[in-house]
């Protein structure tokens, strides 16, 4: 069994997604590596709230049937949120159980749609062939984030 070589932006047959995130605020552009190394620049460009643009990216990726996913980004927390070991996202409820009469735990649940949505296609579509890695050259996301905060 060989080992496999890390997902990087040279990896073929990918979707190479660039994401800025500010202010709560997100901008995503996306190119195509086909399985013969060559770009397609200017796949997809969206703005909104950084998992609902992850999220549409990653739908969008399914259609076109990309192998793998790179998701290049400014934003340390989606890098972490996106690399192992995988942390739920933060509940949105809690509730008390009671499994005696005297002994309880306090179990929290849901959490934002957006992110477990994200998760789940990236870990059931492309099977864990995703990366996320965090960069700060990313003109082309970083411009359409400041046009859409106009």
């Amino acid at each position: 069994m060989g080992s496999k070589s890390p997902l990087s932006p040279a990896s073929p047959d990918a979707l190479l997604l660039g994401i800025w995130c500010a202010d709560g605020h997100a901008a995503a552009t996306g190119a195509i590596r086909d399985w013969a190394g060559n770009t397609l620049p200017d796949a997809l460009s969206l703005t909104g709230e950084p998992w609902t643009v992850l999220v549409q990216a990653l739908t969008a990726a399914e259609v076109i049937d990309a192998g793998s996913v790179i998701v290049l980004t400014n934003d340390a927390t989606l890098v972490r949120a996106l690399s192992p070991p995988f942390t739920p996202p933060a509940p949105t409820q809690r509730q008390r159980i009671f499994y005696s009469r005297t002994e309880w735990v306090d179990v929290g649940w849901g959490g934002d749609v957006e992110q477990w949505r994200a998760l789940q296609l990236l870990g059931g579509t492309w099977g864990g062939r995703f990366r996320a890695m965090q960069v700060d050259d990313l003109p082309k996301a970083r411009e359409l984030w400041e046009q859409s905060q106009h």
